[in-house]
């Protein structure tokens, strides 16, 4: 049996975490040398506390650091490795051929092969019938834009196409009204835009897209159901009666036709703004110019002969034409002289056609009806036809103004509304004659509105009428000048060639109060006055009809006469 005796593991003091020999040893020290000071004694025990723990962190620190060194030679070793199958495997690369393929849709696909790194020629665009090539889409759905580009892998690039527009054959895509009004000034509608693009598209069927605001009685829900189906049109709500806007229009048929790298300067659009892309598409194909004046913004309104104009650029159907009356027919608004003459026609008129030396020339149409000629009224605006069927529009005939639309009118476009509305109530052309209605017109001004003093003009003076029209209607009150004015205007309207007067009458004593509450008592004699004159069968008869007015409308003085007045001045 071994006696000897086991030695005991040295113990740790819990407060110090130093061997108990150590402890042992430091007070031994502390009898020996008689005692020391207690500041002392807890400096050296401070001092030998920190000396373990330094001994303890170098051992730590070089066990890490012989892990990291061992750390860093798997790494090393591992990335050598690593680098050495990445050259092997480019080595393989580089002798390796990659599959660039084409899908087509009903066509088996195209396909080549290029080696690793190579550049690929992007591949013309393959056409299909009734159809438009937009690019080549990449998987990610991104047009490829690069005429070559590398090839580092399998590379597959899907054909996108849009709708084509019909081009060989003229169809019609603009109507007149019922009356065969055009209203080549007037805007062109979301609704009328749909159904537009649905009938140059030639479909026939009936999408399952919906617009909150397009219900299926409306006459564009065929139209614009699948125009959404198809991508044309987007968005929860087509807004139909809306004012289509030029910016809107090309970014729409910019849906159907590859946009352009080309880039333009347009006065008012820069190039950071939504539709200027569009508008680029649109002059690197020749719809537009940047020089014309329709580019001068992107949200106006565009009117229905410039649309029609940019449609036949858009149709390939912009060629010279040399179009007659016998050819067209009659369109109220479009006379020969008009400016979007060929345009309108070309979109009115379906038509078969040759084309010689850049010029088209129609073979076979069917010409709008021509117009019975003479004088006749479209919602209360006055139109002439002469008896070849041409309208008289941008002219003045028998005294009479008539606009680019055909319609009579005084110079403003405003007071042409309200006067245009007063015939339109206050007569009725199927079962008036002529005169009857200038009855109407001249009781409509004698019995709706009061005398007002106003402003007295010189004898001859002229360029007042449409001024005294207007405050006329705005006060429903005036002097002699205000009265005259309105019904000089509403005759006109109605066809008379009428002469307004500003001159000089013979009146006995009457009393009247200014616009400021003042009493003024005219004397006998001449005094200022407006009046109207007309000519029936070569007899001047003079329309007073604030002396009717003031009478009370117990004169009856419609074509009475009037037997003294000064002529001096008439405004035509």
């Amino acid at each position: 049996m071994d006696r000897r005796k086991k030695r005991k593991k040295p113990s740790v003091d819990p407060d110090l975490r130093l061997p108990a020999t150590a402890v042992r040893r430091m007070k031994a020290a502390e009898r020996k040398a008689g005692g020391e000071p207690d500041a002392l004694r807890q400096r050296k025990a401070m001092m030998a506390a920190a000396l373990v723990l330094a001994m303890a962190l170098l051992s730590w620190f070089f066990s890490v650091s012989g892990k990291i060194r061992s750390r860093e030679r798997d790494l090393s070793e591992a990335g050598l490795a690593l680098s050495e199958r990445e050259e092997a495997l480019e080595t393989r690369l580089q002798a390796a051929t990659f599959e660039v393929r084409y899908q087509v849709p009903g066509m088996d696909d195209l396909t080549e092969s290029v080696l690793y790194g190579d550049e690929a020629t992007l591949r013309e665009p393959v056409e299909l019938k009734g159809y438009t090539f937009l690019g080549w889409e990449d998987r990610e759905g991104k047009l490829e834009d690069r005429e070559r580009f590398p090839v580092y892998r399998d590379t597959l690039y899907t054909a996108r196409y849009a709708l084509a527009f019909e081009t060989e054959k003229h169809i019609a895509y603009l109507h007149t009204d019922e009356e065969g009004i055009l209203d080549t000034k007037g805007p062109v509608t979301n609704r009328e835009f749909v159904r537009i693009l649905y009938t140059l598209l030639n479909l026939d069927e009936v999408g399952s897209g919906r617009f909150e605001d397009v219900s299926r009685r409306d006459p564009c829900f065929k139209a614009a159901a699948t125009l959404k189906d198809l991508g044309v049109i987007t968005g929860s709500r087509l807004h139909p009666d809306e004012e289509l806007s030029l910016g809107e229009m090309l970014k729409t048929l910019c849906r159907f036709f590859p946009q352009t790298k080309e880039t333009f300067d347009f006065e008012g659009l820069e190039p950071y703004e939504e539709y200027y892309p569009y508008f680029c598409t649109a002059a690197a194909r020749g719809w537009i110019s940047a020089e014309e004046p329709i580019q001068m913004s992107a949200v106006s309104n565009i009117s229905r002969g410039e649309f029609a104009r940019i449609m036949n650029r858009v149709l390939n159907r912009d060629a010279e034409r040399h179009l007659t009356e016998e050819d067209v027919g009659t369109v109220l608004d479009v006379p020969p002289s008009s400016e979007y003459y060929d345009d309108v026609a070309e979109a009115l008129i379906e038509h078969d056609y040759r084309m010689e030396e850049g010029v088209e020339v129609w073979t076979e149409s069917e010409a709008m009806p021509l117009h019975e000629p003479g004088f006749f009224f479209v919602s209360g605006r006055l139109h002439y036809v002469a008896e070849d069927g041409t309208p008289a529009a941008g002219c003045w005939f028998m005294g009479l103004h008539f606009n680019q639309n055909g319609e009579v009118t005084c110079g403003n476009e405003d007071l042409d509304e309200a006067l245009g509305e007063i015939v339109r109530t206050e007569t009725d052309p199927e079962h008036m004659t002529q005169e009857e209605m200038l009855k109407a017109v001249y009781d409509y001004v004698v019995k709706n509105f009061n005398y007002r003093y106003g402003r007295v003009y010189d004898r001859g003076a002229r360029g007042w009428a449409i001024k005294e029209a207007k405050r006329m209607l705005e006060n429903r009150a005036g002097n002699c000048y205000g009265f005259a004015a309105l019904f000089y205007e509403l005759a006109r309207f109605v066809g008379y060639n009428a002469k307004i007067y500003s001159g000089i009458v013979y009146g006995e004593q009457y009393e009247y109060n200014t616009e400021a509450g003042a009493l003024v008592i005219a004397p006998q004699g001449y005094t200022p006055h407006g009046w109207v004159e007309i000519e029936f069968d070569g007899e001047s008869y003079i329309f007073d009809t604030e002396y009717e007015y003031r009478s009370g409308g117990m004169l009856d003085m419609f074509k009475a006469g009037m037997a003294t007045r000064g002529q001096f001045g008439y405004l035509e």
